[in-house]
């Protein structure tokens, strides 16, 4: 969707598939009572997210085999229910019933359907697949499942996303990006958590990795051997995990914390800061290595980020 905020008052069903199509990706939008539907929609593109809450009359959203072409972008859907009556979620031949207060996630790559009741209040988070990165899987895999948001890391999302929808219009420029930075790795957090009594799998053991190291990212401390007796596990293991994912422990880190320089030079807040200052904000200090890793992954200096954003 476009970078401005989408606001739709009184919509009618039509408006409705047609803003949830825009916002997300080809749906189809059904009403019990078509004429009589009425809809408030408020969206915004936060981050590297696409946000929407929708208050109204109750309806069907389906996504269906029909709509999904190869040109469709991979996206990820995550429902936050305030509505007083459940919700119907369907996918993959899972069922679910969705109270207030639950979270559902839909894969938008394959069918699915989900059906509130008059009344309707949705949060609605659409992200691509590729920037979750390898947590996509384990997400996805939840698709249809009723999580309810009342405690831990989901409690947190949910207030979160709450406080997001009243802000919507309020966030511009450098904002966006960092509160969609805080999204997703609350996202991750409210979905990779350890379920009592089940054990790790690679995958998943792998997800909660990097989640702890996102969440420690400006301690230059940290690093394989950091990480690993954080986790129980030796610093071979470790590098064994990150192995089948095709990128070294090492390497993601790096990338993760560049971007993150990259991110703050682009910030007029910080013109203030020099680069080794700034470099150092997120845990890295030598300056040699980073003018060369800037050039290489950016192709720029830090000079040249900052002379460009000036343009």
């Amino acid at each position: 969707m476009n970078e401005g905020a989408l606001h739709v008052h009184h919509a009618s069903i039509d408006e409705l598939q047609t803003a949830a199509s825009t916002i997300l990706a080809p749906l189809a939008v059904t009403a019990p009572d078509a004429d009589a539907f009425r809809a408030d929609i408020d969206a915004a593109v936060v981050g590297r997210a696409a946000v929407a809450r929708i208050r109204g009359s109750g309806h069907r959203v389906a996504r269906t085999s029909r709509a999904i072409t190869s040109t469709d972008p991979e996206l990820l859907k995550l429902t936050l229910h305030r509505s007083p009556g459940p919700a119907a979620a369907d996918q993959g031949g899972r069922q679910s019933w969705a109270h207030g207060g639950d979270f559902v996630v839909f894969d938008m790559t394959r069918p699915y359907r989900l059906a509130v009741g008059d009344g309707c209040d949705v949060m609605a988070v659409g992200i691509a697949r590729g920037e979750l990165g390898p947590h996509a899987d384990t997400v996805a895999r939840q698709a249809a499942r009723r999580l309810p948001a009342d405690t831990g890391a989901q409690a947190v999302l949910s207030a979160f996303l709450l406080g997001l929808g009243r802000h919507l219009d309020e966030l511009t420029g450098p904002a966006q990006a960092h509160v969609g930075d805080a999204l997703v790795s609350l996202l991750l957090a409210a979905f990779t958590e350890d379920e009592p009594g089940r054990m790790d799998t690679a995958t998943e053991l792998v997800d909660r990795i990097r989640v702890y190291a996102i969440a420690n990212i400006t301690d230059p401390s940290l690093c394989v051997e950091s990480v690993a007796a954080a986790h129980a596990i030796s610093p071979r293991q470790l590098h064994r995990l990150f192995r089948r994912t095709g990128v070294p422990f090492a390497t993601w880190l790096r990338g993760e914390r560049l971007e993150r320089v990259r991110r703050d030079l682009l910030d007029p807040a910080h013109d203030s800061r020099t680069t080794a200052a700034v470099a150092a904000r997120w845990g890295i200090h030598d300056p040699r290595h980073l003018a060369r890793a800037l050039k290489s992954h950016y192709g720029q200096t830090a000079r040249e980020l900052r002379l460009t954003r000036s343009d």
